[in-house]
């Protein structure tokens, strides 16, 4: 995949949105690093202060073989609806906490009917898997470990669910483009069949929604602790991401093969 050059914002992703939020322009990354460090982290708005704290956690989800292989084309249907699959268990257990909570003086800030996935990923996996696409998607230990924390917050926790919205949503709203394109280029899929998941369509504006999310961040009355708390947990989110992913490398090792012949072609015609 030589060309993939969309510009992103250094916002959590998690490839895919699936998401990942992929750093495609190192360099704009670094600069913003630099001009980060000259203020101390404590007095950075909270948005930049979550970002800048879950930045080694975000890398190390991006890390994987398999995203590593997204990005460089290596997709088939198989892994892109496996993956997905992943996306759909986590959005529906994610989504149901957050609008049980949308009245939490916290969650509420956040919280923004829009941007709900469940819907639209079970339209994906119709398409993906067909009628009987339940019985078809499958909770993995390591799915269910995630599904099992995002219940546990909500039964004991909920401000923390923040932490759980911030990583998914803004990193879909960003790498999840991304992904999009190189999902379509590598599966042939020409209209949103299978790739709903990826279109907001409630949202206008993409890079102004995100500033307005940020600004809700910001604007949070979060104590040191609760602060710390939501930091936290969006580390654990990067983490629970980065299991999901190594948990596809069986899917990635065989998409590789099923690619190879296709992406030999695209390195001889370079």
């Amino acid at each position: 995949m030589k060309n993939v050059t969309e510009r992103v914002e250094s916002d959590p992703a998690i490839v895919m949105q699936g998401g990942l939020a992929v750093a495609v322009d190192q360099q704009i990354a670094m600069n913003a690093d630099v001009k980060e460090k000259v203020e101390p982290v404590e007095n950075l708005p909270f948005a930049k202060k979550i970002r800048k704290e879950t930045s080694q956690a975000h890398k190390l989800a991006e890390s994987t073989n398999f995203v590593k292989g997204i990005l460089r084309g290596v997709m088939d249907m198989e892994s892109f609806a496996n993956m997905q699959a992943g996306m759909y268990l986590v959005y529906e257990a994610m989504e149901e906490e957050l609008d049980r909570h949308k009245d939490h003086p916290l969650v509420r800030q956040v919280h923004f009917p829009e941007l709900s996935r469940t819907e639209v990923l079970q339209q994906d996996m119709q398409f993906l898997y067909g009628d009987d696409w339940r019985n078809k998607v499958k909770l993995t230990p390591v799915r269910r470990k995630y599904i099992e924390r995002i219940r546990q917050l909500g039964e004991q926790n909920p401000e923390l669910l923040v932490a759980h919205s911030y990583t998914r949503y803004l990193g879909d709203l960003s790498g999840g483009q991304v992904i999009l394109k190189i999902a379509r280029r590598s599966l042939g899929l020409e209209n949103r069949d299978g790739l709903r998941f990826f279109d907001f369509d409630e949202i206008e504006d993409s890079k102004s929604f995100k500033k307005e999310y940020r600004n809700r961040l910001n604007n949070l009355q979060l104590s040191e602790i609760q602060e710390r708390g939501i930091i936290e947990e969006a580390k654990n989110v990067f983490a629970l991401n980065q299991s999901l992913f190594e948990e596809l490398e069986g899917s990635w090792i065989r998409a590789l093969a099923n690619c190879l012949p296709s992406i030999f072609k695209r390195s001889q015609r370079a």
